[in-house]
């Protein structure tokens, strides 16, 4: 999603960000699920690649140890290849368990062995791992290798705009001292964003009474059926996580996530993220007008009213006004330096490039709000797009993902400088202060 996570808590301690949990984790787990993921069961033979032990301790936002949390962590193989029927990868080691779980001790600390992750076609080597709290809240995130040179591109590492918290998940895997064999070294500290104090008593739900909820691109009050939208108050969840593979089923998508759920004009909409402060939530396709949105957690109620259109486009957006743009080989596009560690560059005339938003109306053939997207699907209305007041051609516009628009257009020829991107459906705009950075 291309939304940011706004000021969710006040805390001393940096927190580990949260990261998708990808589509590869097991659909089918293996004969044995220790921490060692190098021998299966009783084998003599190991997996094939650089020995890595990964350890850490996972710790509350305050810094005090969490024991009993259980540690699920699975990954690529020495070759790419992840224990997953649709892995890109197929050439797997069957000596690697691919998959691990441990149980933390009273200092929080975990231990796995395991492999320096391989590489598959879109990714630089990482990790991923499930920390599930004590009272059943799961948390997901990544662990990536430093130094690799993949990192300066990867999607998902680029998508932690916190320096802070970037550094959090890009850890060395350090030659271990004396060993004969080469074997490596990770250290990887988990700061979750609740305490045992959330689980055990959630407050009742508040949302702020001015901007309450906003449409999820473009932060205004309107909104659209179909489309994204962030709701913010206090007390709203019990931590901070977004939906899993395992909380979709037979391609629905989750109405609740550890108890909060969200309905709109009485409708259950599908959520996506929860935290204290904010959620973010796919409104139901057959809802309009003035109509209630309800949040419950396992405390109590909170409602609020909002005005739901059948279109309200929007584009999302990088920090400050810049349109959120890739190039089509992949490349993020936007003045220099606008997020720490991420490489954006201007657009130039020619290049083929992707603005993504929500609220765009209907698709033939239409696509149920709540349900997983399969196939890109084109918009039924007519769409234009304006670079200031120049209109670009449009060689798609539909939906690609739950909720989510893609156009593709090219880039005319243009004086260098800022220009102002808007869009319209239906005869509806989108908001009028997106911009992209053209260079030639």
């Amino acid at each position: 999603m291309f939304y940011t996570v706004r000021g969710a808590f006040a805390q001393q301690l940096t927190l580990t960000p949260s990261l998708t949990i990808g589509p590869y984790y097991p659909d089918k787990m293996p004969l044995d699920l220790d921490n060692d993921l190098l021998i299966i069961n009783d084998s003599i033979t190991p997996a094939i690649g650089s020995i890595t032990w990964l350890t850490g301790r996972v710790l509350d936002r305050n810094g005090s140890a969490v024991r009993g949390a259980l540690v699920e962590i699975w990954q690529a193989d020495n070759n790419g290849a992840y224990i997953h029927t649709a892995s890109p990868i197929t050439n797997r080691d069957k000596n690697f368990q691919g998959y691990g779980k441990f149980v933390t001790a009273s200092d929080g600390r975990y231990v796995f062995r395991t492999v320096k992750p391989g590489l598959y076609p879109g990714r630089t080597r990482h990790i991923h791992m499930q920390v599930t709290y004590p009272g059943g809240i799961k948390f997901t995130t990544q662990v990536f290798v430093q130094g690799e040179s993949l990192n300066a591109t990867d999607g998902v590492l680029s998508g932690v705009t916190n320096a802070a918290q970037k550094s959090m998940i890009v850890v060395p895997f350090a030659p271990v001292a004396n060993s004969v064999v080469g074997e490596l070294a990770a250290v990887f500290d988990v700061v979750l964003g609740y305490t045992p104090s959330d689980t055990a008593a959630l407050a009742a739900p508040a949302i702020f009474a001015l901007n309450g909820v906003v449409h999820g691109a473009s932060n205004q009050p309107a909104v659209a059926a179909g489309s994204w939208i962030s709701i913010f108050g206090s007390s709203l969840g019990p931590g901070a996580r977004t939906w899993t593979a395992a909380d979709i089923v037979g391609g629905k998508l989750p109405e609740q996530l550890d108890g909060v759920s969200v309905s709109v004009d009485g409708k259950a909409a599908s959520v996506y993220y929860i935290s204290p402060a904010q959620l973010n939530v796919e409104v139901p396709s057959d809802v309009s007008g003035t109509v209630q949105v309800k949040v419950t957690n396992s405390s109590g109620t909170a409602s609020t009213l909002v005005s739901v259109q059948s279109l309200q486009p929007g584009f999302f957006l990088f920090t400050g006004n810049n349109v959120a743009a890739v190039r089509s080989d992949g490349a993020y596009l936007g003045p220099a330096g606008i997020y720490d560690g991420l490489t954006t560059i201007p657009a130039k005339a020619g290049d083929q490039i992707l603005l993504f938003g929500t609220g765009f109306g209907p698709t033939n053939p239409a696509v149920p709000a709540g349900e997983v997207v399969t196939t890109p699907e084109p918009l039924v209305n007519d769409l234009k797009v304006y670079i200031d007041t120049l209109s670009a051609p449009v060689a798609y516009a539909g939906l690609t993902g739950v909720g989510l628009y893609q156009i593709n257009i090219t880039v005319p020829n243009l004086p260098d400088g800022d220009h102002r991107w808007t869009a319209q459906v239906g005869g509806v705009w989108t908001q009028a202060f997106a911009t992209l950075r053209v260079q030639s």
